[in-house]
């Protein structure tokens, strides 16, 4: 299969989404190129360790164990797949693939008009603090008896909304307040899980791989942000945090791996939080789909060691995580590509939105404490629903 390619000149790129309204369709904004990809119908789903070659750009994504039970989250993620449209945007220029043989009346018709902003009215699920308690004290717990260091745990936000949610308006509104984050969106049968992640689990150029140790949170404070940062990179349980993600992708990528170059630790500033973030990389010709089995999930997004930590996960999390804090990203023909986690991200159906937020416990956290930082990084998905 091979794409043919011509100029497009859309105002909003959105009209593109917008157009294949009823086929499944992906969203991705890379911050660090300024790529926006965006494709529609589902045309090619490959086998494990089948050829990309001649389908220009693939998609693909996980769940973040192996296999799910709740029924919203039935076919969605483990899957690798090339769309038969792409909307591809990048230093100014704008991009139509589509196939050789593509019928007219598919593409022909695209309205280039402006997304509305939709102010959405809703209300969150009861109190979940309660809950939260008790995760947090059984993993307290798990973490006082030496048997891990650290787990990630999250929470399931129920968010019912008055009308069915306008998805391009939550789109437009989180790649407008969240210019720094990978922006995504992945929509299948009715269902969409979106989100704005700063998190990048791997990268790969040719043999270059790269991977960022993501770790370590307080909020933002405009006011006063060199006094927050400072704090940030000295606080003795953020460091140790930091350090525990740091160390792990490390010694990951030295088992592969003769050389492995760790950055220097930097804060990463988003709209309402600073991360530690450390980026480490080294040389490997191994496939990238291959590095993310290596790598997920990391001690950030997980815990450590990741196996004991992950069923504590699974053993005391009520909800079912699905595609969030999972890999999901896009590839050339040739192998090269970036996959990031897909945190600060809901699944949204209809009316309802199920947002996911999480944070690392360490033998320091406090329970409030570490039940405010997932509020914080719960406002990305509900400042997107109301611009």
């Amino acid at each position: 299969m091979k794409y043919l390619k011509k100029e497009m000149k859309l105002e909003n790129p959105l009209a593109f989404w917008t157009h294949f309204d009823k086929q499944d369709r992906l969203f991705f904004y890379n911050p660090l190129t300024g790529e926006l990809i965006i494709g529609a119908i589902r045309w090619k789903t490959f086998a494990e360790g089948e050829s990309y070659q001649n389908y220009d750009l693939v998609f693909s994504a996980r769940t973040f164990f192996q296999s799910v039970r709740d029924p919203k989250w039935a076919g969605l993620g483990n899957e690798t797949i090339a769309f038969k449209y792409y909307y591809v945007e990048k230093d100014g220029k704008q991009l139509l693939y589509y196939p050789e043989q593509a019928p007219e009346e598919e593409i022909c018709g695209l309205e280039d008009r402006e997304t509305k902003s939709v102010r959405h009215t809703y209300t969150i699920a009861d109190d979940d603090y309660p809950q939260w308690q008790e995760l947090f004290t059984n993993v307290k717990q798990e973490i006082s008896l030496k048997n891990v260091d650290k787990v990630v745990i999250s929470r399931e936000v129920k968010i019912s909304c008055t009308t069915t949610v306008h998805i391009e308006s939550v789109l437009k509104s989180l790649r407008e307040k969240n210019p720094d984050s990978f922006v995504f969106a992945y929509a299948k049968g009715g269902r969409t899980f979106l989100g704005a992640t700063p998190e990048i689990l791997v990268q790969k150029a040719d043999d270059e791989i790269i991977s960022y140790a993501l770790a370590g949170t307080i909020p933002r404070n405009a006011i006063d942000e060199g006094t927050q940062m400072e704090i940030l990179l000295n606080d003795p349980k953020n460091l140790h945090e930091h350090r525990i993600v740091r160390d792990t992708i490390a010694d990951v990528m030295k088992k592969y791996c003769a050389e492995v170059w760790i950055d220097e630790t930097r804060i990463l500033t988003l709209k309402n939080l600073y991360h530690l973030k450390t980026r480490l990389g080294a040389k490997d010709g191994s496939l990238l789909t291959a590095w993310v089995t290596r790598l997920h999930p990391t001690p950030a997004l997980g815990g450590n060691p990741v196996g004991p930590a992950l069923d504590i996960i699974a053993r005391e999390e009520k909800h079912e995580r699905g595609m969030y804090a999972a890999p999901l990203g896009i590839m050339d023909q040739n192998g090269n590509g970036i996959f990031v986690a897909g945190i600060r991200s809901a699944l949204i159906q209809d009316n309802m939105v199920y947002a996911y937020t999480g944070c690392g416990i360490v033998e320091g956290s406090d329970c409030l404490e570490e039940y405010i930082e997932t509020n914080d990084k719960l406002r990305t998905i509900l400042e997107g629903l109301v611009p």
